[in-house]
């Protein structure tokens, strides 16, 4: 009896334990059963001619993960064809006999042994590497999420060209979770290299204009901020500051604050963040103007032709993205429900900490206040002595100088009525 030929799924399921290491060496997390149903099931309506036994073709699983990144996004599905593209790209020993040769590696062979028929010595045919084993730029290749087109750059100085990026090459410290947004090479000679959406290369060009070259959001950057915070709508707090960070830092373009807003926020927030915004663009006395020619010039729904190597587009980019914090800010603020604050009562087995943890959680869902602000510690407090358990809540309002103790205080005494 012959054997069952293998397939590129049934490989990955016979060395499922190295899959998963690989994965977790990526920050991610992978179930067998769901591998095994996208790449027999799901994958194949993509309609981009996935094959259910799955495959090795570099061209086809970009194809597959660019639809998995594309408008219409499934974050669920991107470890599977991160890590699904990553083992073919840096294959395991068991994996790489069975890859097919690539056409460069074939083209590069035919191209030595010509040489060599003409005479020349093997040994002088070699010539120096065109890059070190370890590029600084090597993980630059996964950050295609259907980039822009170029903003209008007239007269702007041209960027130097970045270095060749070489295939196949992957830096020991590799993966798209790790150290987001941050390119590090092991170059001994070479700086860390920073992977900013604008970042300025060269001198100031003859007008002392600075040059500025666009690198896009990371998948992986993206996939990490959605997965590691909370919905919006339950906790604004997490990703208010998180673009906070991201909008100073990264000096993201119009396209690239539309990916944060698209992939972190359901379309009603998003729709709410980006109404509040417009009501909050500044006139010229610096106050949220009506006039909806400046609203539609500082907070555009469509893509402006801003100039990132202009100053006056680098300006108008930063005005957007404080119109943009101000928005998301406005979009939290809740119409105070004190009602539900009152319906959280401290269950017979709930311990005073978890309880505690649940009056919290409703002051931030229910009313714009911010429960761990010192302007706001008699009302936390106050919920938390009259809605706790009856018994812990006669010896609380024993206590002498109630309003002068803390509520790392009653807490102890809360735990100490047991």
């Amino acid at each position: 009896m012959g054997q069952t030929p293998s397939t590129p799924l049934s490989i990955f399921m016979g060395h499922f334990k190295d899959v998963r290491k690989r994965a977790h060496s990526l920050s991610l997390k992978l179930k067998k059963k769901k591998f095994i149903t996208l790449c027999k099931a799901e994958w194949l309506t993509f309609g981009v001619g996935w094959p259910r036994k799955g495959t090795f073709d570099a061209e086809l699983i970009e194809k597959t993960k660019g639809i998995i990144f594309g408008p219409h996004c499934h974050p669920d599905q991107v470890p599977y064809i991160v890590v699904w593209q990553d083992l073919v790209q840096d294959p395991p020993p068991w994996l790489k006999t069975l890859l097919p040769a690539s056409k460069e590696k074939t083209q590069a062979l035919v191209t030595k042994e010509v040489k060599n028929k003409g005479g020349r010595p093997e040994s002088q045919s070699k010539g120096p590497p065109v890059l070190s084993d370890s590029s600084s730029y090597a993980d630059l290749i996964d950050l295609e999420w259907h980039t822009p087109p170029p903003y209008n750059s007239k007269g702007a100085p041209e960027a130097p060209e970045a270095p060749a990026v070489q295939e196949n090459v992957r830096p020991p410290t590799r993966g798209p979770a790790f150290e987001t947004r941050q390119r590090t090479g092991q170059t001994p000679d070479l700086e860390p290299v920073r992977a900013l959406p604008l970042r300025a290369v060269g001198p100031p060009g003859v007008e002392r204009e600075q040059a500025y070259q666009y690198w896009p959001f990371s998948t992986s950057d993206l996939y990490n901020w959605k997965s590691q915070n909370t919905n919006f709508s339950d906790n604004p707090r997490d990703l208010i500051n998180l673009l906070d960070s991201v909008l100073f830092t990264h000096q993201p373009t119009w396209d690239d604050c539309q990916q944060l807003l698209k992939v972190l926020f359901t379309t009603e927030e998003r729709e709410q963040i980006q109404g509040e915004a417009r009501k909050l663009v500044p006139g010229e006395d610096g106050r949220p103007t009506i006039n909806p020619r400046v609203i539609d010039q500082t907070f555009p729904l469509e893509r402006p032709p801003w100039d990132y190597n202009e100053a006056k587009g680098r300006e108008s980019l930063r005005v957007y993205c404080q119109t943009l914090m101000a928005g998301l800010r406005a979009a939290a603020r809740k119409p105070t429900n004190l009602a539900k604050i009152g319906d959280v009562q401290q269950g017979p087995e709930e311990s005073p900490a978890a309880y505690l943890e649940r009056i919290i959680k409703a002051f931030r869902q229910y009313t714009p206040i911010d429960p761990t602000a010192e302007e706001s510690k008699a009302a936390v407090m106050i919920a938390f002595v009259n809605q706790t358990a009856p018994d812990i809540r006669h010896k609380m309002q024993k206590i002498k100088r109630l309003g002068e103790k803390t509520l790392r205080d009653m807490l102890k005494v809360a735990e100490k009525s047991l």
